[in-house]
């Protein structure tokens, strides 16, 4: 076990719903010059036959001015304050869907370099799973999800710190914290290289303190599945601080929740900030159903975390397995 050397962590991170008088505390509204900006890039690209496929664009296919100096301050919010940003207003009408990809792809590129997000090695994916998720985290640094359509219903972002949940286990149970930062196993969902285990032989921490900051790992299926592989029972203590985080996360004044529309984007900090997915409907056989745009991303320097946090081996984000294919069975 670990002694907690900072009880109570003082950050921007540590927010609540309270904390923010609108939405506009976090959102950035593109403005008439900001669109052309994307449009202009994203023409060009195009008449130059390398709109498809995005993943193969890079940071100087979209040297942005005044939107790239945006951008730059929405970054710093990410990394270092409140720990995500709502960017509000990317082209859409009469954008084909290759040019808006594009041009989430050249937006994210402001914000640091792609990982992999799964074993076959793909960039840029699409969220389009209705099934509702709890809050979590990936194996990745930053996330962003970028909205081209919208469901009939459902489907809102819900977003919470895990720093404030971490603050608040110190007022409520801070005895509960110790096996927290002592971490679980994980499953690898049969993404594991030739030579690892389908289940981290390592304990990857709920939360860790890296220079006086909290980060927090949390995917709640993924360490019971691990646990459950191994044949091991969590122990009393275990549970009732998995219950209590899962319940400070579920506590609607500890987060904030939106529904993205089409040509928004959200970037998060994706070691302070967890997300979730409500549940959403379309119509059978609708043109139009929910689509959103996923990347994982990193950056030099973006913050100090455990090594472990890395489940999948040296690197972050799931590398490239031939042959390899995730399964959800577990």
């Amino acid at each position: 076990m670990v002694s907690i050397a900072v009880p109570i962590v003082s950050d921007p991170a540590a927010w609540t719903a309270a904390t923010f008088k609108s939405p506009s505390d976090y959102t950035i509204t593109f403005s008439d010059s900001d669109r052309e900006e994307l449009l202009s890039a994203a023409r060009r690209i195009q008449r130059q036959g390398r709109l498809v496929p995005p993943t193969k664009l890079i940071s100087s296919d979209f040297a942005l001015h005044e939107l790239g100096e945006r951008l730059r301050r929405a970054f710093m919010q990410v990394r270092s304050g409140c720990g995500f940003v709502v960017l509000q207003g990317l082209p859409r009408a009469g954008v084909s869907f290759d040019q808006f990809a594009a041009m989430v792809w050249g937006i994210n590129a402001h914000f640091g370099f792609p990982l992999s997000q799964n074993s076959r090695g793909e960039l840029l994916t699409d969220a389009v799973d209705a099934l509702e998720l709890g809050l979590h985290t990936d194996v990745t640094a930053m996330l962003s999800l970028s909205c081209w359509n919208v469901p009939d219903s459902g489907g809102e972002t819900a977003l919470a710190s895990g720093v404030t949940i971490h603050n608040e286990i110190v007022r409520r149970a801070p005895h509960l914290l110790q096996v927290l930062y002592r971490g679980f196993h994980y499953h690898r969902r049969g993404e594991q290289g030739a030579h690892q285990e389908p289940v981290t032989p390592f304990r990857i921490p709920v939360f860790a303190v890296r220079n006086g900051k909290i980060s927090v790992r949390w995917a709640r299926a993924g360490f019971i599945a691990g646990h459950h592989e191994l044949g091991m029972t969590f122990s009393d203590e275990e549970l009732r601080a998995i219950e209590l985080f899962d319940e400070i996360g579920r506590e609607s004044g500890n987060s904030v929740a939106f529904q993205l529309m089409p040509g928004d984007m959200v970037v998060m900090n994706n070691y302070v900030v967890m997300h979730a997915r409500r549940m959403f409907q379309d119509s059978a056989g609708s043109e139009r159903k929910r689509r959103l745009l996923r990347v994982w991303l990193d950056a030099r320097s973006f913050r100090s975390v455990p090594q472990e946090f890395n489940q999948m081996g040296a690197q972050n984000g799931i590398p490239y397995r031939e042959g390899r294919a995730c399964s959800t069975s577990h």
